[in-house]
């Protein structure tokens, strides 16, 4: 880890602790992160770690990582995305004066906003939590995903530990690490899965992918608040699931025909997961929970947001505003239900 404690940025954000992350954290894999204060006001730094690199070509590929993800984050603080975490500061802090390589010697950093945590403590199925904060979680979430979208930026990696706790019931959308801009390539295009494995769509472990930008990176976003849904209600990261009532024989290591050939088995997979996954869901919501997650990570992805009686403006960057409706009104409905 760098030794940066004490430290403080051009901008008067001082370095005053590492930042512990617990053991099932995902992501972050070529960062540090920092608590810096400045005065009574404190806040979060990232600071990319060159200590993961085994060599100059790699290391020179994670900053071209970072200085896109700054440039994605600059444009959604600067276009006003309130349910985004807004971007404080960026730059470079020296942290090894005498070496004489200046990509060794001075590392680039970010300073967001800092919040209270992720969702995932608040949303633990071993704690007693409202139906109502469950479904508010997913309705911010989409609404922060849907605030991106019409910047024509797509996340690619949202999941829980993405879905931060700014204060009280105030959530927004953070790491941009992973995420892309219509019309400009980025340095992790190449990769078929750019976020976290176990979140990805079914599409992608096939390695089908989609040649219209919107159908392939939001048709992931969609399928990620997909498995939001069954996480916050039930703790289960769903795509795991499907894969175990899935066949060995359809698994995507296995499995060497088109793509497409593979859905109706995966569908079948996915129906199944849900009739075992319906009685954790609330009584009251068991069945539009079940029609919900079912559309939003269809196997298919050219159907995905399709169902459930919900009109979805699928292929255009208003793709979620539907769903960030329909959450709006379960939260709401949930709040009813309290006060009976």
């Amino acid at each position: 880890m760098a030794n940066i404690i004490g430290m403080a940025t051009a901008g008067g954000w001082k370095v005053s602790e590492a930042v512990t992350f617990p053991a099932d954290h995902t992501g972050g894999y070529f960062s540090e992160c920092f608590y810096v204060e400045k005065g009574p006001e404190k806040a979060f730094l990232k600071l990319l770690d060159i200590s993961r690199f085994p060599d100059m070509g790699q290391l020179m590929q994670g900053m071209s990582e970072f200085a896109y993800e700054t440039e994605l984050v600059k444009l959604s603080t600067a276009k006003g995305l309130s349910r985004v975490v807004r971007l404080l500061e960026s730059g470079e802090l020296e942290v090894d004066p005498s070496n004489a390589i200046p990509v060794l010697r001075r590392i680039p950093f970010l300073v967001f906003e800092r919040g209270e945590g992720d969702i995932r403590s608040t949303v633990d199925v071993s704690h007693p939590v409202t139906d109502k904060w469950r479904f508010c979680v997913l309705h911010r979430a989409a609404a922060g995903l849907l605030q991106l979208h019409k910047a024509n930026i797509a996340h690619q990696d949202l999941k829980p530990s993405n879905v931060i706790r700014i204060t009280g019931e105030e959530l927004k959308i953070g790491d941009l690490g992973r995420s892309t801009i219509r019309g400009r390539s980025a340095p992790h295009d190449s990769l078929s899965i750019a976020g976290a494995r176990s979140y990805a769509p079914f599409e992608l472990r096939y390695s089908y992918e989609l040649a219209d930008w919107l159908q392939r990176r939001i048709a992931t976003d969609v399928f990620h608040v997909g498995c939001l849904t069954v996480y916050v209600f039930t703790n289960v990261v769903l795509p795991g699931l499907v894969f175990q009532k899935l066949d060995q024989a359809y698994h995507p290591a296995e499995w060497g025909d088109p793509y497409m050939g593979v859905v109706p088995h995966i569908k079948a997979a996915l129906q199944e997961a849900l009739d075992d996954l319906e009685k954790d869901f609330p009584e009251a919501f068991q069945k539009e929970l079940c029609a919900i997650v079912s559309d939003m990570c269809d196997p298919d992805p050219n159907r995905r947001g399709l169902g459930s009686g919900v009109r979805s403006s699928v292929g255009t960057t208003l793709w979620l505003q539907s769903f960030v409706s329909r959450f709006d009104i379960l939260a709401k409905r949930a709040s009813v239900l309290i006060k009976q």
